[in-house]
């Protein structure tokens, strides 16, 4: 019977103690659940990022501020014991608290991966009428769609976790964040735990390994849960070949511009058939299971940015340094997709920006201070492809009246005037 199972399970989580973790710097404003207002907190981003861990971080906080463990309801819904499991029995888990607990107070609610229940936003928003506050997490990107915020009707807080950034990686290597951290006797050490970083990515279990072939077969896991799992089950994809072989074209080309219509002829010359349209879809797949990100051109008009060739960037670039075999070739474009994932998780909205003669701008970046340029180059020792990367950028700047430039490299630093309009460029050392 659910009923006696989803006891069970939430009798076992009372009774364990929660685990040991490193704390996330996703910050999440909790004064909502402590006030008269109910909202739905919702956590959300890729499979393996630490979203359940990220869930007992938060109990942690309330534990510490007075709250009882029995007043915590959490469910897992990849728990195979309660699968499969429909909409119209979610009431069971609260029928299944009460009947273990005689207490007059509203548990709070931690809900895991509920995507995977088929309609659970109308049980959501019932308990959210009724006064619960709830914390949901999920791998899926929908739960930001407009039918969901339609179906809560504004009740809801949205954060995105992504794998560890590079101060997350410092501390889960017990390095202790301090300022002028890169001037002091740990800068070696610094210097070498971003080589670490830039080679391993930032999943939380993938950076605690130290043997290279153990994080390729953890990646492959992870990949085929992305690829059956997220994709081929939930979205019903016939042509599974297809799909893992364009999956394949992002990993390998991250950073990079992606034409649907070169990828479709480039299918067609090997003998498989898949249109430009089918492509877009996936790709709408892609960023929805957090496995990457398209950014646009910028540009004023939605046709041009429609249009225009985008960019991929990867969730995490240990997915394409293990998969691919190519990081000692493509390190700049690792440090580009490196940059892009911070910029996202600082929740800048971004896009690449081409000039009038047609050089390309990494990054344009735009928020509630204005618009910055960002160029990225692992190396700028070549003259060459220095010039180049600081005409593009100076070209930018002086199209959008901009006074500063950014140029992010592995490990030069300097400010220097910029000889092509005069404005001021800089050139910044990535791990700050």
């Amino acid at each position: 019977m659910l009923k006696d199972k989803l006891k069970i399970i939430l009798s076992e989580f009372q009774a364990t103690p929660l685990p040991a973790l490193m704390e996330r710097e996703l910050t999440v404003d909790l004064s909502v659940v402590r006030s008269s207002v109910t909202k739905v907190i919702t956590i959300i981003g890729p499979r393996r990022a630490g979203k359940t861990f990220f869930l007992y971080q938060i109990m942690k906080k309330f534990l510490a501020d007075g709250s009882d463990i029995r007043d915590f309801v959490y469910v897992n819904f990849e728990d195979e014991r309660i699968l499969p499991m429909t909409a119209a029995e979610l009431h069971l888990i609260l029928d299944a608290w009460h009947e273990l607990h005689d207490r007059e107070t509203k548990p709070l609610l931690f809900f895991d991966e509920i995507q995977n229940i088929t309609g659970w936003e109308n049980f959501v928003r019932r308990l959210v009428d009724q006064g619960h506050n709830i914390l949901v997490s999920g791998s899926n990107s929908k739960l930001l769609s407009s039918d969901i915020a339609v179906a809560l009707r504004g009740r809801t807080l949205t954060y995105v976790l992504f794998p560890f950034s590079f101060r997350e990686f410092l501390v889960s290597q017990g390095v202790n964040l301090e300022k002028n951290i890169l001037y002091g006797p740990k800068r070696h050490r610094v210097q070498q735990l971003f080589e670490n970083y830039l080679a391993t990515g930032g999943y939380p279990e993938i950076v605690q390994l130290d043997n290279d072939q153990t994080r390729t077969r953890i990646l492959q896991d992870y990949f085929h849960a992305i690829f059956y799992r997220d994709l081929v089950e939930r979205y019903r994809i016939k042509h599974s070949e297809l799909l893992r072989q364009w999956l394949g074209i992002l990993m390998m080309n991250i950073a990079s511009l992606i034409s649907y219509r070169k990828v479709e002829n480039d299918f067609k010359s090997r003998g498989m058939r898949i249109s430009s349209s089918t492509l877009a879809t996936y790709s709408r797949y892609v960023e929805d299971i957090f496995f990457g990100f398209f950014v646009e051109m910028y540009s004023e008009s939605v046709r041009k940015r429609q249009i225009n060739p985008k960019k991929f960037y990867l969730i995490d670039h240990g997915l394409h340094n293990y998969l691919t075999l190519a990081f000692s070739a493509n390190k700049g474009r690792v440090l580009e997709n490196l940059v892009c994932l911070e910029l996202k998780r600082r929740g800048h909205e971004i896009f690449y920006y081409r000039t009038k003669t047609g050089a390309e701008v990494d990054f344009l970046v735009r928020d509630d201070t204005g618009m910055r340029l960002i160029q990225v180059c692992y190396d700028l020792t070549n003259i060459e492809t220095a010039n180049r990367e600081k005409k593009a950028l100076a070209q930018g700047m002086k199209e959008l009246g901009l006074k500063t430039g950014l140029i992010f490299t592995y490990s030069e630093k300097r400010d220097e005037e910029d000889e092509y309009n005069g404005p001021h460029c800089q050139d910044i050392k990535l791990p700050r």
